[in-house]
């Protein structure tokens, strides 16, 4: 049983690298096809905003119906919808097209992502949830390694086209993997309850300061997915931007190993609040960017990839830890829409302002708001744990 488990969980594991592969390329590939389709920066951050606002919207139905149905289905949805997309992007020569292409990722993305992190964590042992979930995030840590890097020297030596039909092909081998997946049977009523409800689960108190967590990195991470590539092109003469994720990748693998591991001992949010700290360190020192080239950009890319995988993971697993499994994917649904509302709108905001304001100064004052918030969440969780001890 334990060794059948296992083989599920390893597809599993593989499904998800090849569909966040085609996810994080398409995030750094896009704002420069959009360019060469006579886009500017405006139409990403608003393309990328139009995107998550999609993918939080359908998520209200794909939350729930992973909790009713099990995961298998909104997987295989999830899947074809990244599949199909790569290659309608194929095809795409007006950023009209690509807009409606990116529509039906968003709706990929919305059924993927909550529906995944729960199927892990249902086939996880229970006294290792943190460690499991933290594997999971190493696995996109992987594809955040492999993707931005590889799929833009493929389009410097080949096209834009080229790599679209490699995701194309990902996407197929991930839906063959997921139909030879067994997963777990969840048992619950087929009328959805108003306690499942992703609005009930945003009431209740106990997940605030989750959220916000997951919210404040998210930010930070939108704000480099969508324009550090672009500006790493303009104020340096690196000539392979994506470099950038390929350290934050290498950080990420570290954290990711033993932030989920530290947590299982130490407790959840002695591992997360510094880590979202670092995370917003790491980003507005990208401020320095133009007079520190190189440097610059290793240590930024170390410690934003330490400080997101760092915190994700372990917030993820918090949110396992308080959730019964009965509402586990509308929970983690949750989590994925305000992950997908914070880039959506830092990226909106920031493609706005490129106009008027430098991307340094957003990078700068985007790190700093993260890094003061994380401070008081720390600042709150000791004086909390003070207070349980002289109770």
């Amino acid at each position: 049983m334990e060794s059948k488990k296992m083989i599920n969980l390893s597809f599993l594991f593989i499904v998800n690298f090849l569909v966040m592969v085609i996810f994080n390329s398409t995030f750094t590939l896009l704002p420069l096809y959009i360019l060469k389709l006579g886009g500017t920066e405006f139409h990403s951050g608003l393309q990328t905003a139009l995107f998550f606002i999609t993918a939080i919207c359908l998520r209200f139905y794909f939350g729930p119906l992973a909790d009713r149905v099990g995961r298998k289905i909104p997987l295989l949805i999830g899947t074809a919808c990244f599949a199909l997309t790569s290659l309608l992007f194929y095809y795409s020569n007006s950023l009209w097209l690509l807009t409606l292409a990116r529509m039906l990722q968003a709706l990929g993305l919305s059924a993927f992502l909550s529906s995944s992190i729960s199927a892990v964590a249902d086939m996880a042992p229970v006294n290792k949830v943190g460690t499991y979930m933290g594997v999971y995030r190493l696995i996109g840590a992987f594809a955040l390694l492999v993707g931005p890097a590889t799929s833009s020297f493929i389009m410097n030596q080949f096209s834009f086209g080229f790599w679209f039909m490699t995701c194309f092909l990902f996407g197929l081998i991930a839906l063959i993997l997921l139909f030879k997946t067994q997963f777990v049977e969840i048992t619950q009523s087929t009328n959805l309850r108003i306690s499942n409800s992703m609005l009930s689960v945003l009431l209740d108190k106990k997940y605030w300061a989750i959220y916000l967590g997951i919210g404040l990195t998210a930010t930070s991470f939108g704000a480099l997915l969508s324009f550090v590539t672009l500006y790493i092109s303009r104020v340096t003469e690196i000539s392979n931007p994506g470099i950038y994720f390929t350290f934050f990748g290498i950080a990420s693998i570290f954290s990711t190993l033993i932030s989920g591991h530290l947590s299982d001992r130490w407790g959840r949010s002695m591992v997360a609040w510094p880590a979202i700290g670092l995370l917003g360190l790491g980003v507005s020192i990208l401020y320095y960017l133009d007079s520190g080239q190189y440097t610059i950009l290793i240590i930024s890319s170390l410690l934003t990839g330490i400080g997101f995988n760092g915190g994700i993971s372990v917030l993820s697993a918090w949110l396992v830890d308080l959730s019964p499994v009965s509402t586990r994917a509308t929970v983690l649904s949750v989590q994925e829409s305000i992950i997908d509302f914070s880039i959506g709108l830092i990226a909106l905001a920031l493609g706005s302002l490129s106009s008027s304001i430098d991307f340094s100064i957003s990078f700068l004052f985007t790190g700093l708001i993260v890094v003061v918030f994380a401070i008081s969440l720390i600042i709150r969780t000791n004086a909390s744990s003070a207070t349980t001890l002289r109770g």
